[in-house]
């Protein structure tokens, strides 16, 4: 096995985390603006929305063990769950800065996750409200990425950065410029 093997493991579960949370995000805001209604299929939309982002979930997990098990970073179980503890030889303030955003990050995908599998457990105005956080939770884990990432030279990397962003903010204009629910059903 490599000396950097669980540094890669990071890397690349951050990433793919990434990913699959800006396509579930973008999933979610199809569902709920209908903005396909021509050719979505709801139950199809949902379920995919759930398994991207119950896989995003578990990458992130491996990507916060990995870094536990780096030998070189060396990040303990404070620096992972406390926001603003880590820090390490080299790194910017601003890499410390995007760290702990990722920390924020993975309570809010925590709650999110958690009050989507006890929805019908709680009120609707209350799992909503939650589940609006996903907004600066995508785009605080993309200010992760780009502050914390070590691949942020990486042309390929940088090109993926924006097309996610890109998709996350044209995901969030259907949102914003979509009527309401109950607009739609009173029409």
């Amino acid at each position: 096995m490599s000396d950097h093997f669980w540094w890669y493991l990071s890397r690349s579960t951050g990433i793919v985390a990434l990913v699959l949370l800006v396509l579930s995000f973008t999933w979610g805001i199809l569902l709920s603006t209908r903005a396909l209604r021509e050719v979505d299929r709801p139950a199809w939309l949902l379920a995919t929305h759930s398994w991207l982002s119950g896989t995003s979930l578990a990458m992130v997990v491996i990507h916060v063990i990995s870094l536990m098990l780096d030998e070189w970073i060396r990040f303990t179980v404070r620096d992972v769950l406390v926001p603003g503890s880590a820090t390490w030889q080299g790194a910017s303030r601003t890499a410390e800065i995007g760290t702990a955003i990722g920390v924020y990050g993975f309570y809010l995908l925590l709650l999110v996750q958690m009050t989507s599998l006890f929805r019908k457990r709680i009120s609707r105005r209350v799992w909503l409200g939650i589940h609006r956080a996903s907004f600066p939770l995508v785009f605080g884990l993309l200010l992760h990425a780009g502050w914390a990432g070590t691949d942020t030279s990486n042309r390929v990397y940088q090109a993926g950065a924006i097309v996610m962003a890109m998709t996350a903010g044209a995901a969030s204009v259907i949102r914003v410029i979509s009527p309401s629910r109950a607009k739609r059903q009173t029409a």
